[in-house]
């Protein structure tokens, strides 16, 4: 069964994420190059002069495999004393149209 997963992070990750997507063989998912919000953990990010940064975002529908292993990069990632802000958000596939 295939989940679909919601990456939010700093924008500062994009080569890092990149570069997982490349090891694991992703080719497809989307991407949102300018996300903003406000979360627990990450703080707010609006991209003006008061809230300063933005996230990223990636939505992918990934195999057992993949979904394993991103999800243990995010896992190690956020054990990292010096990190950005990451979260993982995991749902089941039910159904592509």
């Amino acid at each position: 069964m295939m989940e679909f997963l919601i990456i939010v992070c700093s924008a500062t990750l994009q080569d890092e994420i990149d570069a997982l997507f490349e090891r694991l063989e992703i080719t497809n998912y989307t991407h949102v190059p300018e996300a903003t919000g406000s979360g627990k953990g990450g703080g707010t990010r609006l991209n003006d002069e008061i809230w300063p940064g933005e996230n990223s975002m990636y939505m992918i529908a990934g195999s057992p495999t993949q979904v394993s292993r991103i999800k243990e990069w995010v896992k190690e990632y956020r054990q990292r004393p010096l990190r950005e802000g990451l979260k993982l958000f995991s749902l089941p596939l039910n159904e592509v149209i």
